[in-house]
């Protein structure tokens, strides 16, 4: 799900640690006020901007650290991110890559998340090229090609200065442009980007974000109903209908609305809520295949609901070529050959480090996870036992840490969920806020 992800830092040590490190180069910086490095490999898809500190016009530091990362690309090998990345690996590989930089464990809570993408590939049954075409607005703002030339049928919402929503045949571009043949042509990518860090902070109900809030499955539950959300604000015409089951005044109403003309006037000033009957109306004279929109929504629930089963196979570098036929359930399609693996796609919720050496009912690192690292991986343990041990408990002998350890990680999470039910109760009314896998 996780797309380009910029965390930021005020931590001196991770700062001045991130300049030292060997497989950085000087690149261009976005402005003069900073000083930048990219991958010597992977170029600005791993990148670090500092932000230069004056005193008196004489340098004397960096006042924050911003570190650019492309999870997708990284699972990838910086090839593409063309094929799917459910939440599962999106932990493991945001772990892989702050391990990589050398930023510990202990220190995730002083990386902010200020800017974020997440989103999902779909193989939808109807040409991509229609597809992007009959993409006309979000809400009532406008889509628009900001490259016709060399993206013709990559489109964009600027809803703010804060919130971008993308969709774009990212099939044609694996195969024109990344040089990735193994993933299907016929590939739609759905996005929404957060370019700064407050529509991240409102729809996870927090004050602040950090790397710890994406290392957490429940987040990935928030962000597949803002998907969902945000898809439901389009406007999609079916530039290609099956005109024959329709009657004649229906027929002349989907003509017409297959023009842009014919929606811009109803965003006028003067008709308040014209648009909104209007696009209701569209999509309630199209039935069964001409609702291209119902179609792509069923199918976009389909892959997120197969993302929380773990239905998805992990292997890298493949994509299920296999359409989802839209008549079949959620029940139906985990019967067939993508059977569900797991339920917890055995990471902890709380730490995202694998709990694949513990029982398949595991949700949280336990006593059997804890030795393990112990004994095979002590710097994680270390981690741990800083983060979640206290200065009375380190007191105890060994077995009676880690039992404290183990109960002070499910402690984080059902302590957490506790408070927000109590806190959505007095606030919100009954399932508002929940998406259901």
């Amino acid at each position: 799900m996780l797309d380009n992800t910029k965390f930021l830092t005020y931590n001196q040590t991770i700062i001045n640690r991130m300049l030292q490190h060997p497989d950085f180069v000087v690149c261009r910086p976005k402005t003069n006020n900073y000083f930048s490095l990219m991958h010597k490999d992977f170029g600005i898809k791993l990148s670090l901007d500092f932000r230069k500190s004056f005193e008196n016009g004489v340098l004397i530091g960096y006042r924050h650290l911003e570190i650019n990362t492309s999870p997708h690309y990284h699972y990838n090998n910086y090839l593409h991110n063309g094929n799917d990345f459910t939440p599962s690996n999106s932990i493991k590989t945001v772990i892989e890559i702050l391990t990589y930089l050398g930023i510990k464990q202990r220190e995730y809570n002083e990386l902010n998340v200020c800017n974020i993408e997440f989103g999902l590939n779909i193989i939808p049954e109807t040409d991509i090229k229609n597809l992007i075409n009959g993409l006309y607005f979000y809400k009532k703002t406008r889509f628009i090609i900001p490259d016709p030339i060399k993206k013709p049928f990559y489109k964009e919402s600027d809803t703010s200065e804060e919130k971008t929503i993308k969709a774009y045949a990212k099939g044609i571009q694996c195969h024109e442009v990344l040089n990735a043949p193994e993933i299907d042509i016929d590939t739609f990518r759905f996005e929404v980007k957060h370019k700064k860090s407050r529509p991240t902070k409102t729809i996870l109900k927090k004050t602040k974000v950090t790397v710890d809030d994406l290392l957490n499955l429940e987040t990935y539950k928030i962000f597949s109903q803002e998907l969902i959300n945000e898809w439901e604000r389009t406007l999609l015409i079916n530039l290609e209908p099956d005109l024959n089951v329709l009657k004649s005044d229906e027929v002349e109403y989907i003509q017409n609305a297959k023009t842009i003309d014919f929606w811009t006037e109803m965003i006028q000033p003067k008709y308040r809520n014209k648009f909104g009957r209007y696009k209701e109306k569209y999509y309630s004279i199209l039935q069964s295949k001409n609702n291209l929109h119902h179609l792509i929504k069923m199918q976009i629930i389909d892959k997120l609901f197969s993302f929380s089963s773990g239905a998805i196979s992990p292997q890298k570098n493949t994509i299920n070529k296999r359409k989802v036929h839209f008549g079949k359930t959620h029940s139906q399609l985990l019967k067939c050959e993508l059977a569900p693996l797991n339920q917890n796609n055995r990471v902890c919720l709380v730490t995202g480090l694998d709990i694949s050496m513990q029982k398949k009912v595991s949700k949280f690192l336990c006593i059997a996870g804890l030795k393990h690292y112990k004994e095979n991986k002590p710097e994680i343990y270390k981690d741990l036992e800083k983060r979640f041990l206290t200065e009375k408990q380190k007191g105890k002998n060994l077995d009676r840490q880690i039992y404290f350890i183990a109960h002070n990680i499910r402690n984080t999470k059902t302590n957490k969920e506790h408070n927000q039910k109590q806190f959505e109760k007095r606030n919100y009314k009954s399932n508002q806020l929940q998406f259901s896998f």
